[in-house]
């Protein structure tokens, strides 16, 4: 008797919809110090240490901290602006750190970035449309008559006239420059776009008018953002996820609500705390750092790295565990997708009771 084979499992949708846009595991990048006659590496600086996250395809993850902690470096390293030491970054399936460069190019179309800087990202000898343009060039796509067409699109896309092709990057506001930006990161119809800080050279009410336009990008063209910023305001904003980082290494992730609304790691509950409160009638209460002095990427403390500077650490006695041992990036319960680094999470309530 013959049986019938059987049919291949239908693929589990669920699982298909799951698979992230992009994935980065165990990225580190260290810059050597190198010093006497032959220049030689005496010291690293861990800029990046052990990063892991991954995007979903139209999600934002914001990744925040105080400057130097190393966020645009991991930025950079995702898209290989800068070259990473260690890990893998995969994007819609691809592994890109170990791809040549005649096979990275036309991945570089589907990931942009959006420079900090509006005044210094531009070139002041180049037309407004000549640098909307000059990606749509480089890579071949479009010429012309249409290639005019295209740049005029992309600058109504971010609220500029038509017109404003034949200015100069001078004649415009620090605004208008980074729409500027945001024009030329589209014009290659990328699926995914690092910010980094794209507001933090901007006057406040000039920042809600780009943090609005790029949700209006994101929800009509299917965007993925990596926010980098340390407008902890902004970022709640637009983020699905939010990552906080410290001297190279994530501390505390988390859907954006349940990170704002309590946050479990020291160094989260001391950045939330000094976010302005918008009501003269109201006060936040501070959680101030023991020492407001940042540690060296060079001398990472041993343990958990925000021990010197954390007042749970004190108020707990200055337990061994937090000076020897390095904590792991876990969640806070067995079925929560909520990450911190921290031994005494559990023990966090302890810094309201000290107040």
């Amino acid at each position: 008797m013959t049986v019938a084979a059987k049919p291949p499992a239908a693929a589990n949708p669920t699982a298909i919809a799951a698979k992230p846009l992009l994935a980065v595991d165990k990225l580190c990048k260290y810059f050597p110090v190198r010093r006497g006659l032959f220049a030689r590496v005496k010291q690293w600086v861990k800029a990046v240490d052990d990063v892991s996250f991954t995007i979903g395809k139209g999600e934002t993850l914001g990744l925040v901290g105080e400057s130097g902690c190393g966020k645009t470096t991991v930025g950079r390293a995702l898209l290989r602006l800068i070259p990473a030491t260690s890990g893998s970054v995969t994007f819609n399936g691809r592994s890109l750190l170990d791809l040549p460069r005649s096979q990275l190019r036309p991945l570089r179309r589907q990931m942009q970035i959006i420079f900090q800087d509006p005044y210094g990202s531009l070139n002041p000898r180049m037309t407004v449309g000549g640098a909307v343009a000059e990606p749509l060039r480089i890579h071949g796509l479009v010429r012309g008559a249409t290639l005019k067409d295209r740049v005029a699109e992309l600058l109504q896309q971010v609220g500029l006239p038509p017109d404003a092709a034949y200015r100069y990057p001078h004649e415009f506001s620090g605004g208008q420059r980074q729409r500027v930006g945001i024009a030329r990161a589209l014009a290659l119809d990328p699926a995914f776009i690092v910010c980094d800080e794209p507001t933090s050279a901007l006057d406040v009410s000039i920042r809600a008018q780009v943090i609005n336009l790029l949700q209006d990008l994101q929800k009509n063209l299917g965007l993925s953002y990596l926010m980098i910023s340390h407008d902890l305001g902004a970022v709640r904003h637009i983020s699905k996820q939010v990552a906080v980082m410290y001297l190279g290494r994530i501390v505390e992730q988390a859907p954006t609500a349940a990170l704002y609304d309590a946050p479990r790691h020291p160094y989260t509950r001391v950045l939330l705390s000094a976010i302005p409160v918008p009501d003269p009638t109201k006060r936040r209460v501070r959680v101030s750092a023991v020492d407001d002095e940042i540690p060296s990427p060079i001398n990472v403390p041993q343990g958990c790295a925000f021990h010197p500077r954390c007042p749970l650490y004190e108020l707990l006695g200055k337990p061994e565990a937090c000076r020897k041992d390095l904590p792991p990036l876990a969640p806070i319960d067995p079925e929560s997708k909520h990450l911190v680094r921290c031994h005494y999470h559990a023990d966090i309530s302890r810094l309201d009771s000290a107040k």
